[in-house]
């Protein structure tokens, strides 16, 4: 048996110049060893091939040549004797050349051949062929200069431990500041004096002819005349067919922009992180694949857990029951709109009622190429004291504002009953101002019950009793009384004459209360406030306009937040605690209705709220 492993097969293997293979009878045709020669033609025949494949010389050629090679084959293996073929490699970059195949068996004593030794040796299909070939070469060296000048990477070739020029294209010699006559053939160091401060760099690049390994410089900083910035510089070993490294490809990427983005970013996420330990907020990540949720430091304390890891269910489990839906509901429904959300919840520590804590999440999702949502990312803030402070607040103030309801009460009652006692009197002085008083009664009234009506709505405990009434009839009784308490303007009613609504009579009345006090506040004297009342689409939409000063755009978003107030000069001396819009905002929400404003700075407001109507059915005949 022909021993593989061979030293001396290796060696007259290696240093044969014609490609040679040796090849088992069975399986027919199987590569068993080859010399370099051999590998170096299959790889510029330039098949196409997903990988590197010796057995390829049968898929080479046509089906007729293909049976007549394992014919060739199998009559060596029979005779024991050498036997030549000629082949034409239609399917390889070379259709001007023919293969000449001489096929040796390889005797052993008197066993059955087991294996075939085959060189191979190309030779021209006519006179014309090494023309051809030449021709072939000439064309191929044209696209490979082609592809190197018009390369969008700077490239150039170094030949020898000198680090001579072979080749440079446009984009690396402006980027050394050179033209090719002065670098074409002439050392680097020569030629770029600025490299004799790079010996490191140098010897690097030199120490690549003996590893044979490629070089890659991430980040490189080069500066020339022409030129500062960061670059990928990747160094290629090129060999001969000794399998000697003789030249080195370089290319060479501009990464500037990316270097300094990258810096940008650090810097951000460093100012990031300054402002998120200031403020005192964490930050966490969920993988929604595995289900794991990630925690900074700083969120780690705030749930004071001992692992920054958790899985989601852990995580779920320390949300308290009352707010687990709400707080799901947010995230579901901002994952399915592609939305940011901004949600307050309580969690439970150390066990269900142990110990409480408020907290405010806000986040996103982030998204794959396929629309797919991968991870969640977001902030969490402890707010527990806020609450606190805020429960706090809304006890007093519904505290105070419940005695100072009792008083003032008292006091209405005793002006009504003086102005009952004087009305048949001709003390008009007195009579004046005891209506005077009336109307100032009546403002800190409905004050008082605008706190009431927030530490209501704050703790949850506003109820809404629904009658069916007339809207209408309620707007103008409404209008009737401001008229009285507002003789400075002039307040009109205009649109339909009945519309029935089922809702909280009351509360919908202080709603319409809250628009013309506004309207009267932000408008000028004997100016026109209009009421109008309408029917569209199942909803009763009613109107309050006005005269008055009117609202910037930028003011309109924030307008129904608790206690905002525009700040200009022309409201400085308006007097309101920003608490009544807030409030008629809360009241059409649990009316299932919307409010809204229309305005423009300087030209008045129209104040909008609508109510579900239903349509009464009458039956005829």
């Amino acid at each position: 048996m022909i021993d593989l492993t061979s030293s001396f097969l290796k060696a007259l293997l290696k240093h044969s110049k014609s490609p040679i293979i040796i090849f088992k009878i069975k399986p027919i045709l199987v590569v068993v060893e080859h010399n370099d020669a051999y590998r170096n033609l299959i790889a510029r025949i330039g098949v196409d091939l997903a990988f590197y494949d010796i057995n390829i010389i049968p898929n080479l050629i046509s089906d007729q040549e293909k049976e007549l090679l394992i014919e060739t084959v199998n009559q060596v293996s029979e005779r024991k004797e050498e036997a030549n073929l000629i082949i034409h490699p239609i399917y390889s970059n070379s259709p001007n050349v023919n293969w000449e195949l001489t096929f040796s068996p390889v005797l052993q004593s008197n066993q059955p051949i087991e294996y075939i030794i085959c060189s191979l040796k190309e030779i021209p299909t006519n006179e014309n062929g090494i023309e051809q070939i030449l021709l072939e070469l000439s064309e191929s060296e044209a696209r490979f200069r082609g592809f190197f000048e018009q390369a969008p990477l700077g490239m150039c070739v170094l030949r020898g431990k000198e680090l001579v020029t072979e080749y440079a294209n446009d984009n690396i010699l402006k980027l050394w500041g050179k033209t090719r006559k002065e670098i074409i053939g002439i050392p680097q160091v020569e030629a770029r004096p600025e490299l004799g401060l790079q010996k490191s760099l140098l010897n690097r690049v030199k120490g690549i002819f003996k590893t044979g390994e490629p070089l890659v410089l991430n980040e490189l900083k080069i500066a020339t005349a022409l030129t500062d910035g960061f670059f990928i510089a990747m160094y290629q070993p090129l060999k001969n067919d000794k399998n000697e490294v003789t030249r080195i490809l370089v290319i060479i990427k501009d990464i500037t922009e990316q270097v300094n983005f990258k810096k940008e970013l650090l810097k951000a996420k460093d100012i990031l992180k300054i402002a998120m330990d200031a403020s005192e907020m964490g930050s966490w990540n969920i993988d929604i694949e595995s289900r794991k949720v990630l925690l900074s430091d700083r969120a780690q304390q705030i749930y004071e857990l001992e692992s920054n890891n958790l899985g989601i269910e852990e995580a779920k489990a320390l949300i308290s029951a009352d707010d687990f839906s709400a707080l799901t509901g947010g995230i579901r429904y901002a994952l399915h709109h592609r939305k940011a959300f901004n949600i307050e919840y309580r969690i439970n520590i150390n066990g269900i009622n142990t110990k409480t804590k408020w907290l405010r999440t806000a986040g996103k999702a982030y998204y794959n190429e396929d629309g797919k949502a991968i991870y969640i990312a977001g902030a969490v803030l402890d707010i527990t004291e806020h609450k606190q402070d805020e429960i706090r607040k809304n006890d007093f103030i519904g505290m105070v504002s419940h005695e100072l309801k009792t008083p003032l009460t008292a006091l209405s009652a005793y002006v009504q009953l003086l102005q009952f006692k004087l009305k048949d009197t001709d003390n008009s002085f007195t009579i004046e101002t005891l209506d005077k008083i009336n109307v100032q009664l009546k403002r800190m009234s409905l004050m008082i019950d605008g706190f009431l009506n927030v530490s209501l709505l704050e703790s949850g405990k506003i109820l809404l009793h629904k009658t069916d009434f007339d809207l209408v009839d309620l707007i103008k009784t409404i209008a009737e009384e401001n008229r009285v308490i507002l003789p400075s303007h002039f307040i009109q009613v205009v649109g339909l004459e009945e519309i029935i609504v089922n809702a909280d009579r009351e509360k919908i009345g202080n709603v319409i209360n809250n628009l013309i006090s506004n309207a009267a506040k932000y408008s000028k004297k004997e100016s026109l406030i209009a009421i109008k009342c309408e029917k569209q689409k199942g909803e009763a939409i009613i109107s309050v306009e006005d005269e008055g000063i009117g609202i910037k755009e930028s003011d309109i978003p924030k307008l129904f937040d608790r206690f905002y107030r525009v700040e200009s000069i022309s409201t400085q001396t308006i007097a309101g605690f920003g608490v009544g819009l807030y409030i008629c905002a809360e009241v059409m929400e649990r009316h299932k209705g919307k409010i809204w404003v229309e305005s423009k700075f300087g030209q008045g407001s129209t104040f909008l709220f609508s109510l579900p109507v239903e349509e009464m059915l009458t039956n005829e005949g």
